[in-house]
């Protein structure tokens, strides 16, 4: 489980600044299902 501040900074970069899925993943190093997780 991530922290609230890593959810709102995942939410962050692709909601409001339409980062893709591969760029988040790039620039957090998280695994794309926990991306996914905390997207929806």
């Amino acid at each position: 489980m991530l922290a609230m501040d890593k959810v709102y900074s995942i939410r962050r970069l692709f909601y409001e600044q339409g980062k893709s899925i591969s760029d988040i993943i790039a620039e957090t190093g998280h695994d794309r299902k926990t991306i996914v997780k905390y997207l929806d």
